[in-house]
């Protein structure tokens, strides 16, 4: 009798400490669960309102438009027909036809040419932040909205009236940046590529593929911009360049940034 009395006690402790055992286990577990979203959550919240803080200390206000985009899971800021319109109209008063740019594969001088017929897409790469065979759509009609986000939904646009790449002067690209959340990342899209622009570092290499020629740049300078600076359009000197443009801060627009590369 004493030894039944023993086992069930036995028994009965060995069940208790199994329900422990599996009381512990759920606990871990449920804990973990929570932390697992409890951190990136928090993470998230930090993030906004850390942009909320450096929106506020902006000097430029918020654009209505991008108080309306902001709230869709794809967000991005678009420059619009009018900021554009205004680029059209100061690349015309840019003379690039009757100027000389430095060929460095010739290194000799030549006149810079502004094809505005040639419709052969274009590929860039930029490996240093992830930019890989990119299309950029030549010579594309930026003060049209429907035209160049036609285009822009699979890749870059060249600014009908520049230069295209290897053909001397200041080529101008441009694309869209996305706002980045912790569970929306645009930044791999061909439509927002350019959200990784803001990564890029002077001396980084940008290479651009036209026809069958590669065309190798070297990052010489970057730079947060107002709307109202065209000065983006000119020149310099006699140098071959390639500037790509997107808004900032990332899908917001209230600045450009403007990256500038010297051909090779």
């Amino acid at each position: 009798m004493e030894e039944n009395i023993k086992i069930d006690k036995q028994s009965e402790r060995k069940i208790i400490n199994t329900k422990r055992t599996l009381s512990w286990i759920f606990a871990t577990v449920g804990i973990v669960v929570i932390l697992s979203q409890a951190i990136p959550l928090t993470n998230s919240y930090i993030q906004g309102e850390f942009q909320i803080l450096k929106q506020k200390l902006m000097k430029d206000p918020l654009p209505e438009s991008y108080k309306q985009y902001i709230s869709n899971e794809f967000a991005y800021y678009d420059p619009g027909k009018s900021y554009f319109a205004n680029l059209s109209r100061n690349a015309e008063n840019v003379e690039y036809s009757g100027t000389y740019s430095y060929d460095p594969t010739t290194k000799k001088t030549r006149e810079v040419v502004v094809d505005k017929n040639y419709n052969k897409d274009m590929y860039i790469t930029i490996e240093e932040i992830g930019i890989n065979n990119i299309k950029i759509t030549p010579n594309v009609e930026s003060s049209e909205e429907e035209v160049y986000n036609k285009y822009l939904k699979y890749g870059l646009a060249h600014f009908k009236g520049t230069p295209l790449p290897g053909d001397g002067g200041n080529s101008f690209v441009y694309g869209h940046s996305a706002v980045i959340s912790f569970f929306n990342k645009h930044d791999n899209l061909p439509e927002t590529i350019f959200t990784k622009l803001e990564d890029i570092d002077i001396g980084d290499s940008v290479s651009i593929r036209r026809d069958d020629n590669e065309l190798k740049y070297i990052v010489r300078n970057k730079k947060i911009v107002s709307p109202e600076d065209f000065s983006i359009l000119k020149t310099e000197g006699d140098k071959e360049i390639v500037t790509l443009m997107t808004c900032w801060p990332l899908g917001v627009g209230t600045k450009r940034l403007v990256v500038v590369a010297e051909r090779l």
